[in-house]
Protein backbone atom coordinates (compact mmCIF):
# COMPACT_ATOMS: atom_id res chain seq x y z
CA UNK A 1 0.00 0.00 0.00
CA UNK A 2 1.23 3.19 -1.09
CA UNK A 3 1.88 6.18 1.38
CA UNK A 4 -0.63 8.72 -0.10
CA UNK A 5 0.82 11.78 2.53
CA UNK A 6 4.28 11.49 0.85
CA UNK A 7 4.60 13.39 -2.32
CA UNK A 8 7.07 11.50 -3.81
CA UNK A 9 5.11 8.21 -3.88
CA UNK A 10 1.96 10.53 -5.35
CA UNK A 11 4.25 11.12 -8.23
CA UNK A 12 5.25 7.75 -8.55
CA UNK A 13 2.22 6.82 -8.18
CA UNK A 14 0.63 9.09 -10.93
CA UNK A 15 2.99 8.05 -13.33
CA UNK A 16 2.75 4.14 -12.90
CA UNK A 17 -1.17 4.71 -13.49
CA UNK A 18 -0.38 7.15 -16.33
CA UNK A 19 1.60 4.13 -18.23
CA UNK A 20 -1.11 1.43 -17.53
CA UNK A 21 -3.59 4.01 -18.85
CA UNK A 22 -0.71 4.39 -22.27
CA UNK A 23 -0.56 0.27 -22.56
CA UNK A 24 -4.64 0.04 -21.96
CA UNK A 25 -5.62 2.74 -24.71
CA UNK A 26 -2.79 1.08 -27.13
CA UNK A 27 -4.44 -2.68 -27.04
CA UNK A 28 -7.48 -0.65 -27.63
CA UNK A 29 -6.63 0.57 -30.69
CA UNK A 30 -4.46 -2.29 -31.33
CA UNK A 31 -7.85 -4.51 -30.89
CA UNK A 32 -9.56 -2.15 -33.02
CA UNK A 33 -7.60 -2.29 -35.80
CA UNK A 34 -8.32 -5.82 -36.27
CA UNK A 35 -12.25 -4.73 -37.49
CA UNK A 36 -13.84 -2.99 -39.99
CA UNK A 37 -13.41 0.14 -38.37
CA UNK A 38 -9.50 -0.32 -38.31
CA UNK A 39 -9.05 3.74 -39.18
CA UNK A 40 -10.45 4.68 -35.63
CA UNK A 41 -7.94 2.21 -33.82
CA UNK A 42 -4.75 3.88 -36.24
CA UNK A 43 -6.16 7.25 -35.48
CA UNK A 44 -5.93 6.43 -31.91
CA UNK A 45 -2.48 4.74 -31.78
CA UNK A 46 -1.48 8.21 -33.54
CA UNK A 47 -2.71 10.30 -30.68
CA UNK A 48 -1.67 8.17 -28.21
CA UNK A 49 1.92 8.59 -29.34
CA UNK A 50 1.73 12.21 -29.83
CA UNK A 51 1.62 12.00 -26.06
CA UNK A 52 4.92 10.03 -25.92
CA UNK A 53 4.21 6.99 -24.04
CA UNK A 54 7.74 5.65 -23.78
CA UNK A 55 9.23 9.02 -22.36
CA UNK A 56 6.17 8.31 -20.06
CA UNK A 57 7.68 5.21 -19.09
CA UNK A 58 11.15 6.80 -18.92
CA UNK A 59 10.30 9.35 -16.58
CA UNK A 60 8.78 6.64 -14.20
CA UNK A 61 11.54 4.95 -14.15
CA UNK A 62 13.79 8.05 -13.85
CA UNK A 63 11.59 9.36 -10.60
CA UNK A 64 11.84 5.70 -8.99
CA UNK A 65 15.80 5.64 -9.53
CA UNK A 66 16.17 9.14 -8.12
CA UNK A 67 13.54 8.16 -5.15
CA UNK A 68 15.90 5.45 -4.51
CA UNK A 69 19.38 7.25 -4.75
CA UNK A 70 17.90 9.80 -2.37
CA UNK A 71 16.31 7.33 -0.25
CA UNK A 72 13.12 9.35 -0.37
Amino acid sequence: MSDTNNPWQQAEDGWIELVAASEKILAAAKAIQKTERSIDGYNIEKSLNKHKPQLMSEHRDGLKMHRAEHKL
